[in-house]
């Protein structure tokens, strides 16, 4: 009697640890309370996060000009990162003569993100293999991995009523003028080089 009690306590016992292991398999662990909230805060923020790229996408794929900022805003010494109409990372400076210089942030060499922290040469860096870009050309320095130039994007500055006050699309000469002009009411913006696409 003693024996046949233990193998039905035996077999109860295996039965209920392979319940619960086929329940944790097919249901999941238990989860408590608070890792239930975090859970649920990390789907709200991937989904915050799709959100924000969706409209970053149909923003470059409707509009020929994306706001970078207010000129006052950019820097000689550092870069301000926005997303260009690739939905890759640009930077976007203020040059010794108070026009923007736009350029792609995608290292030439492998795709690494440079730095927005310009040099005393004029140059900022990209760390994943030490390339060395000229803000004003693009081009690399000599030695760098990276053996083609950051390229140049096309900008527009407009006043508050949204008129023109120059412009510089890639490769071509600036229009327009900035000077006597208030660079707290001067919005800069990205342009879509229709010319591209052609």
């Amino acid at each position: 009697m003693g024996g046949a009690l233990g193998l039905i306590t035996g077999l109860v016992l295996i039965s209920a640890a392979s319940a619960v292991t086929i329940f944790r398999f097919a249901f999941g662990r238990y989860l408590s309370h608070d890792q239930l909230l975090e859970l649920e805060s990390q789907r709200q923020r991937l989904l915050a996060q799709n959100a924000e790229l969706g409209r970053l996408e149909l923003e470059r794929q409707t509009k020929d000009h994306i706001l970078i900022g207010r000129l006052s805003d950019l820097d000689a010494d550092e870069g301000k990162y926005f997303t260009d109409y690739q939905m890759q990372q640009a930077l976007a400076f203020l040059d010794k003569d108070k026009l923007p210089i736009l350029l792609s942030a995608k290292c030439t060499h492998l795709g690494c993100t440079v730095g927005a922290q310009v040099d005393d040469q004029g140059r900022i860096l990209c760390p994943c293999h030490i390339s060395y870009f000229d803000i004003y050309t693009g081009q690399p320095s000599a030695g760098s991995p990276a053996k083609q130039p950051l390229p140049h994007l096309s900008w527009v500055v407009k006043d508050e009523k949204g008129n023109v006050v120059a412009m510089k699309m890639s490769g071509d000469p600036l229009k327009g003028s900035l000077d006597a002009q208030d660079p707290d009411k001067l919005n800069v913006f990205l342009v879509k080089d229709r010319r591209k696409e052609t």
